[in-house]
């Protein structure tokens, strides 16, 4: 039983999204004070047009609304406040975006987690039933075994019929152990895949809680 490239491809988003889901915030909250806060008069301004082209390079605002602002910035209109809008509503297209994709990402998990739960339940019938099957085939070639050494005395025919039959059973019960085999092994990499799911489902939940925190702060 594989992963499959599905699998595959949710392991990677999870991973992706827990170890970068707050990069776009780093990017929108630097740690340095904010450019227009630098410098007086005209560096006021001009760190006013670098933070407007950095935010522009950085995908945070439009073609439209960087030629716009930037006409302001040319005119010496540019203001604080005007970025700090648009800042404010890019960070919280990146967070609705991040939500969004923690989201599916954590709707892929679960519902690959019934999938598992249902495949168990089929993996321990079959199980059950060729369990059941081998214990009836150990008692059908016991009793082939006793037969042959009963006739065996007076009827050497006999006993080989008895004996061939007992090989036959013998042949299907160790095809259907290898298979009870499979099975068992099947079982414990369907185990170790749903410990892995839940212990990612728990880790996007972690960064989905952190999220709604960052939020509030």
């Amino acid at each position: 039983m594989g992963c499959g490239s599905l699998l595959g491809d949710l392991f990677y988003l999870t991973d992706a999204l827990i170890a970068g889901s707050f990069s776009g915030q780093a990017a929108l909250y630097p740690s340095s004070s904010p450019a227009w806060t630098q410098g007086a008069g005209g560096d006021i301004r001009e760190n006013l047009s670098a933070r407007l082209y950095r935010m522009q390079g950085e995908g945070l605002i439009s073609e439209e609304v960087f030629s716009a602002l930037r006409a302001l910035a040319e005119r010496g209109q540019l203001r604080p406040a005007d970025l700090a809008v648009h800042q404010a509503r890019a960070r919280r297209v990146v967070t609705e975006s991040g939500d969004a994709a923690i989201g599916n990402a954590l709707r892929g998990i679960r519902s690959r987690l019934n999938q598992l739960e249902q495949a168990r339940t089929g993996f321990e019938k079959a199980l059950a039933d060729l369990e059941t099957r081998l214990s009836e085939l150990d008692e059908r070639i016991t009793v082939k075994d006793q037969a042959a050494r009963q006739v065996l005395a007076q009827d050497e025919d006999t006993a080989r019929l008895r004996l061939a039959e007992k090989v036959e059973l013998v042949n299907s019960q160790e095809r259907l152990a290898t298979q009870a085999q499979a099975l068992r092994a099947d079982l414990v990499r369907l185990d170790d895949l749903r410990t892995q799911l839940e212990a990612k489902s728990a880790e996007l939940e972690s960064v989905q809680a952190r999220s709604v925190a960052a939020q509030l702060f």
